[in-house]
């Protein structure tokens, strides 16, 4: 059996050890256009702070490693041109030329593509989009002797790299069309743009970018009205599926424009599957809807699920509630689930609990604050959805994630095993108050 990979990345890689490990005797190729692979984009904030100071660190393994210790065949700086599905034959291109490889079984991880609403605007000196390594290191290099810093977009991306720019000492602008951090309700994401102020972040929300010029050296953010010039821009407007491949070969697209895959992640082609930021999965939280949910954690599982199934397995990935977290400084920031407003446009009444509370333990310093809201379903007396600001939040999304993820019911939630100690929580802990005040009202 002959199985190529085209991605190398978190979800490529997860599919071709997992095909290794459960067919020995098969052939496997990895093609990646990048210089990595089985690398972590999300770390190159990290990289332009100096809080990881190689490139390389990045890096779970190398091609290297995968050819000596798993047998897989890995091609970096090789890009897959076309594939024809009839003959099971694709073309690659790389430094050598073009060649044509066969295959059996075909896995697609081609990831996400930084979103950017003109490509004009990469072609803008001193303009970026990060997706690949090279390019974290490309900014840096540049940073070296520029200040003032635009950063478009105020999501995941725009938030970490402000923080990232304002740690090297960078003079930092927000430009967010509507408010810092989209997904969180108003009254939250004005306590981040809050903290960003505090750090000497300029924000600028219900700010549109209509196009982005150099004037001579400098980069024009033109807007409505106001036409700011920085020494360089930084985007970070979100991701979109990178589909181009699969469009080309026929592929289905999914409701989110992603490529729709069943759960074992077969494809609308029987030889072909998909896994990691290029597909879409099952919601969680809303039945028959699907997710796009570009996110480490789901890539590797998808990809673990994608190699299980071409080696002859029966593995299934259920589907996702969108759990995320980051951070702007000391001030972590945590969603999952659905939002009241999305509850409401598809009918389903709900019962929203707010609750600003101690992080720990009241007497125990440093006196730390939580915001939480849940989002409970009236009817079925299950969390639909949270958003989770302050500290100690990991632990609290990861358990509101998995009562969301298998409709744990509210008396459940308040009657559960909830550790406690001091330097880690209140006795009565905001997770176990938000399901009481539920449990006693409806």
């Amino acid at each position: 059996m002959k199985v190529i990979v085209v991605g190398g990345g978190a979800a490529g890689m997860s599919a071709a050890s997992r095909v290794r490990k459960l067919v020995p005797q098969a052939e496997i190729k990895v093609f990646e256009e990048s210089s990595y692979v089985s690398y972590a984009p999300c770390g190159i904030p990290y990289y332009i702070e100096n809080l990881v100071n190689d490139i390389n660190s990045l890096v779970t393994y190398t091609p290297e490693f995968f050819k000596n210790e798993r047998n897989i065949d890995v091609h970096i700086k090789t890009k897959v041109l076309k594939v024809d599905l009839s003959a099971k034959q694709l073309t690659t291109v790389s430094e050598e030329g073009e060649k044509i490889e066969d295959f059996d079984y075909l896995i697609l991880s081609t990831g996400a593509v930084p979103f950017v609403p003109d490509r004009k605007w990469l072609e803008v000196n001193h303009v970026y989009a990060l997706r690949h390594l090279e390019d974290g290191d490309a900014l840096k290099n540049d940073l070296k002797n520029l200040n003032n810093i635009a950063v478009i977009g105020g999501g995941y991306v725009g938030v970490e790299m402000a923080e990232a720019l304002s740690k090297i000492g960078k003079n930092v602008t927000i430009f967010e069309m509507r408010r810092v951090m989209p997904n969180l309700d108003p009254e939250y994401s004005q306590i981040i743009k809050q903290e960003m102020q505090k750090r000497s972040i300029k924000v600028f929300e219900g700010f549109t970018v209509k196009a982005i010029e150099n004037t001579g050296e400098k980069v024009r953010i033109i807007g409505d009205s106001e036409q700011p010039i920085f020494d360089a821009a930084v985007l970070g407007l979100g991701v979109r599926p990178n589909v181009e491949l699969a469009k080309s070969i026929g592929l289905k697209l999914g409701e989110t424009g992603a490529i729709w895959v069943d759960e074992t992640m077969r494809t609308s082609n029987e030889y072909v599957y998909a896994a990691g930021d290029n597909i879409e999965v099952n919601d969680l939280v809303i039945k028959g809807r699907k997710r796009y949910a570009p996110f480490a954690p789901e890539a590797n599982k998808e990809g673990y699920v994608a190699g299980s199934n071409v080696g002859n397995q029966n593995v299934r990935f259920p589907g996702s509630a969108g759990s995320a977290i980051t951070k702007f400084y000391d001030l972590e920031i945590g969603v999952v689930g659905i939002t009241e407003e999305e509850a409401k446009r598809y009918g389903i009444e709900t019962f929203p609990v707010k609750i600003k509370h101690n992080a720990r333990a009241s007497y125990y310093p440093p006196q730390e604050e939580v915001y939480m809201k849940i989002v409970f379903d009236k009817k079925r007396k299950v969390p639909l959805g949270a958003q989770v600001i302050g500290k100690n939040v990991w632990g609290r999304l990861a358990y509101i994630s998995l009562a969301i993820e298998n409709n744990i019911t509210v008396d459940r939630m308040f009657f559960s095993g909830v550790p406690y100690a001091p330097p880690f929580a209140p006795v009565w802990d905001s997770l176990i108050i938000a399901s009481r005040i539920f449990y006693e009202r409806v």
